[in-house]
């Protein structure tokens, strides 16, 4: 990655697109990459930026980000009443908003792509039984269960993000991780899942710190 692409204002107007899908959430983060110069910076007091496509799905990732950091002790801020809707989100306007508060970090998360993925699901798994291939009549139904419950294939739809972890005094993106949500129920539960890994990972790589700390 070029210098270029990795500075603030270059990415921080990425939009955030939370759709609502149908079926069973299952979150896993794919990928991660840290800046290894910028291992042991942590960071206390976090602006979440999300954009979303209606002001309803920005407000409640932002919340559920910041309600989750303090939970566990971390200082963070939510952007929308620092930057209401119809604000350009640009360089500008963010360090504007922050201008005086002890912000030191950003947080955005964009999406990447929404995919549709096939799986294929086994029917019965035929196991012989050989006591039954005495006769006819005792073979048919035997067999007869296994011809009527075949495998399947099913659709869904795969929502991948992007999340940046950003230095507010350089600039730079210091963290940055791609998640795959396999067909999510609602942007609340992409939401919910997704902000838990992502703390999760944060504190595992000591960049994030709370206030005792």
């Amino acid at each position: 990655m070029s210098s270029s692409i990795l500075k603030f204002h270059h990415i921080i107007a990425l939009a955030v697109f939370l759709p609502f899908l149908s079926s069973c959430t299952n979150t896993k983060i794919t990928s991660v990459w840290m800046d290894s110069e910028k291992a042991g910076t942590a960071f206390n007091d976090i602006l979440i930026i999300g954009i979303a496509d209606e002001e309803h799905n920005r407000r409640l990732f932002e919340e559920q980000f910041t309600n989750q950091l303090k939970a566990a002790g971390i200082e963070s801020e939510v952007s929308y009443t620092l930057l209401p809707q119809g604000s350009d989100i640009n360089r500008d306007t963010v360090s504007t908003a922050i201008e005086g508060k002890s912000i030191d970090a950003v947080i955005v998360t964009h999406l990447i792509a929404v995919e549709e993925e096939t799986v294929y699901r086994p029917g019965m798994d035929y196991q012989p039984a050989y006591g039954y291939y005495d006769g006819l009549y005792s073979y048919y139904p035997h067999v007869n269960t296994y011809v009527h419950q075949p495998g399947y294939y099913t659709t869904h739809e795969v929502v991948r993000l992007e999340t940046n972890l950003y230095e507010v005094a350089t600039e730079e993106l210091v963290w940055s991780a791609q998640s795959s949500s396999f067909a999510p129920e609602s942007a609340k539960e992409v939401i919910d899942e997704l902000v838990k890994l992502v703390i999760k990972d944060l504190q595992q790589k000591g960049l994030i710190k709370t206030k005792q700390s």
